[in-house]
């Protein structure tokens, strides 16, 4: 028996198998690149439509037409299927085009509701394309009735359109950016995290995250911190007693801000008085830091200043506003300026009043200019100095340019290691304002370690527990462990003191 076979029917078959074949392992490399690669995916998605652009072509097929009416319903079955496929292919292949945009223009994350609802109205054109090229519906009818239901939808669903219209115009105008903090009108402020059809998250500075929907952050007043730049403004406000001038007051909180590592420079922190009466001057600290994020830490780390510089000058905090600023102050006479200082030092803890009072006696005051330098780099010093006023900075060379390590403000002192242990100063010490300082001379210590020879095993134990408590120190660094450091320390002024 002779089988005859058909050639149309031939070629139909191949063209079913290889556009399946096609299809299936498209999806498969689709499913693949997915996650991997925004390019794979397109290229991929490409490839398909190609093929199956190359498939319809084969059966001489346009897609934008309706089928002819003439051949069998196999051709017109395979037909139907090739373009359902081709518009779905031609779809995925503009979602992915619009995509690729989005990662080259490095923004995929605060653009992903404009590409949702952008890939949405493609896949929506579409299914209407294969109603009525494919199916030969009538989509005016269709377009009536789906009007109907949204209209059905949009009542029912009305607050959860509000956010995401609320959405796609915050989108459009972009106040703000993924990674931006901002600060909303009922008390919420943190960084943006995610933006979506519904809502914006918010990472609180206690780590809690904030969902806001859309419609309210449209409706709120938001702030920006991070535009157009993540450089913040701030400011504080203090109130000193009247005892001193209002000049010296605004000179000692500009020193304060100076010292501060907290905050920046550019633009420079100001002090403005914004009230004066008979027991108090009210102090307006006005500063900037790098980022929002810091603001808290920059100010506690000058209200620290500020509290730390007042003590070392004389000046008292005043009290709120309708308290008795006179039935707060102490009585008695007002302590010397060196004994006050001196009471600041940490390093003379252990010592008496006596001693404290004999060391008072013998320091010398020293004033220098802006930029004049204080102490040079691998100097020796022979005196411990005790800041009054002014901010010193200290840098040290490296790499052939020299970096600021840190700032000393009033009640700061340096030059303990040389006077205890002869190591030399591993920094440069110049005066960014004017300074004024107190300095004690070793030779002013020697009646007292005479007197109490125990009292070198004292400084020598505090010595080390304030170098390895502070991360930055002005003089070389010490090895070994604790114990051994101290004897090495209190060996080290036996011999520098001559006690043995």
């Amino acid at each position: 028996m002779k089988y005859v076979t058909d050639p149309d029917f031939a070629i139909t078959t191949t063209i079913l198998v290889c556009s399946g074949l096609i299809l299936g392992a498209g999806l498969l490399a689709a499913r693949y690149w997915r996650n991997r690669s925004s390019w794979g995916y397109f290229i991929v998605k490409l490839l398909i439509f190609s093929c199956l652009t190359a498939s319809i072509m084969a059966r001489k097929v346009i897609p934008y037409r309706p089928l002819p009416t003439l051949g069998s319903s196999a051709d017109r079955v395979l037909d139907g299927c090739l373009e359902i496929f081709w518009w779905l292919a031609a779809a995925g292949v503009s979602v992915g085009f619009m995509r690729i945009f989005v990662v080259l223009g490095q923004r995929p994350r605060e653009s992903k509701l404009m590409l949702d609802i952008l890939a949405a109205l493609v896949y929506i054109a579409a299914a209407f394309a294969i109603i009525a090229n494919v199916f030969e519906l009538p989509v005016k009818g269709l377009l009536a009735t789906s009007g109907a239901l949204a209209i059905i939808l949009g009542l029912a669903l009305q607050s959860s359109l509000g956010d995401v219209f609320s959405g796609i115009v915050l989108d459009l105008e972009r106040p703000y950016h993924v990674g931006d903090w901002v600060i909303v009108d009922d008390g919420v402020r943190g960084s943006v995290i995610e933006t979506n059809w519904r809502s914006t998250h918010i990472l609180t500075s206690s780590n809690d995250v904030a969902v806001l929907p859309n419609s309210v952050i449209a409706k709120a007043k938001l702030i920006n911190c991070s535009a157009p730049t993540r450089t913040h403004g701030a400011s504080l406000r203090v109130r000193l007693d009247a005892s001193h001038a209002p000049s010296g007051g605004c000179n000692l909180l500009r020193e304060v801000l100076l010292g501060s590592a907290h905050i920046i420079h550019s633009p420079e922190p100001t002090v403005t008085i914004q009230q004066l009466d008979a027991d108090s001057i009210e102090y307006e600290l006005s500063f900037s830091v790098s980022d929002v994020a810091a603001l808290g830490e920059a100010q506690n780390d000058i209200l620290d200043r500020v509290f730390e510089a007042a003590a070392a000058v004389g000046i008292k905090l005043a009290p709120r506003v309708g308290t008795s600023a006179s039935s707060l102050r102490g009585s008695g006479t007002e302590v010397a300026v060196p004994d006050r200082i001196l009471a600041g030092v940490s390093l003379f803890a252990t010592l008496t009043n006596a001693e404290k009072s004999a060391l008072a006696l013998q320091m010398r005051r020293k004033d220098y200019k802006p930029g004049e330098v204080v102490v040079l780099q691998g100097t020796v010093l022979n005196s411990l100095s005790i800041i009054r006023d002014g901010v010193l900075v200290a840098t040290e060379m490296a790499g052939g340019s020299r970096i600021e390590r840190l700032r000393l403000t009033p009640d700061s002192y340096f030059g303990e290691g040389g006077v205890l242990t002869g190591k030399a100063a591993a920094v440069e010490l110049a005066a960014l304002t004017h300074v004024t300082l107190y300095e004690i001379a070793k030779e002013a210590l020697i009646p007292l370690l005479r007197a109490r020879p125990t009292m070198a095993d004292e400084l020598s134990t505090i010595f080390v527990y304030l170098l390895r408590r502070t991360a930055t120190d002005l003089e070389q660094p010490a090895d070994g462990d604790t114990r051994g450091l101290v004897n090495s320390v209190a060996e080290s002024i036996r011999r520098l003191f001559s006690l043995h």
